[in-house]
């Protein structure tokens, strides 16, 4: 009897196949409920810094329309569209550069939305943003938009280039630089 306990005593347990795939459940379970969060936290994170690269060149913008009596700069739309009336015009990054960074520093990406990673508008255009050409060589109070009635919290100056932030029919899809200096959606302002 004494050689059979001992024997007992000196076995390691192990775990039962049961045991295992109820293991294996609970973690898939769990992966199953954070990755779609993770997700959503992800989009979230990019939409913000999104927003704030907005805000940045809003204060590049004032400091450009100080300098230049309020006249918008003349720049095009963006780099590769090809329009009549304003595809001459330099893109809005070369207006901007010197209030927002320094001009050899090629590290700055304050252009760049970081959701814009399908098609990268950045690498191949310098900008992920475009810009409202019509609002060119005249004061904002001056444009058609202000002329009919349109306040500057809802003249839009620069926007993202696509809806990389979701549904294009959803309020947010992009970011819009108004005006006024505030950053938001079409339908959300």
């Amino acid at each position: 009897m004494l050689l059979n306990s001992q024997k007992t005593a000196g076995r390691t347990k192990a775990f039962t196949l049961v045991e295992l795939l109820v293991v294996i459940s609970v973690i898939a379970l769990l992966m199953g409920i954070l990755v779609p969060v993770l997700g959503k936290a992800r989009a979230a994170s990019t939409t913000t810094v999104c927003k704030s690269n907005l805000r940045n060149i809003a204060l590049g913008f004032r400091a450009y329309l100080d300098d230049n009596g309020n006249v918008m700069p003349s720049a095009c739309r963006f780099p590769s569209i090809y329009d009549p009336n304003y595809s001459t015009r330099p893109p809005i990054t070369q207006f901007l550069r010197r209030y927002l960074y320094e001009p050899n520093d090629p590290r700055h990406k304050i252009f760049r939305c970081p959701a814009d990673i399908v098609v990268k508008y950045y690498i191949s255009q310098g900008t992920s943003y475009e810009y409202n050409a019509s609002l060119g060589g005249k004061p904002i109070s001056q444009s058609r938009l202000a002329q009919n009635g349109e306040k500057e919290r809802n003249i839009h100056v620069l926007s993202d280039y696509d809806p990389f932030h979701g549904d294009p029919n959803r309020p947010g899809a992009k970011n819009y630089l108004y005006a006024d200096s505030h950053v938001g959606n079409l339908r959300n302002q």
